[in-house]
């Protein structure tokens, strides 16, 4: 998926009105899937000692990383909360298992 194709869907998506942070999954996992083929996409990985990130990242089997998806109007430069202790939490742990 081209990131122009990719937007097109989260306007249309959002303008809906229907959409929440999942309505949103298939199109990135796409636009992930387009930028390097050679990944395999996973959404909602099996839960680890970190949680349960959005997506997982492998290439031959090996994780080479995570993603966790927002809603479009939550400021993630900005997070509070529960947000806030989840990504330290994912940050922690989930380094740590790159470096092994």
């Amino acid at each position: 998926m081209q990131i122009s194709d990719y937007l097109d869907h989260v306007r249309r998506t959002y303008a809906s009105g229907q959409a929440t942070e999942h309505s949103y999954r298939p199109a990135l996992q796409a636009l992930f899937e387009g930028l390097d083929p050679a990944l395999r996409i996973v959404n909602e990985p099996k839960k680890s000692e970190a949680g349960m990130p959005d997506f997982l990242f492998e290439r031959d089997g090996v994780p080479i990383g995570w993603a966790e998806a927002k809603d479009i109007d939550k400021d993630v430069i900005k997070l509070k909360g529960y947000s806030v202790e989840q990504r330290q939490r994912y940050v922690k742990a989930l380094a740590v298992a790159l470096r092994q």
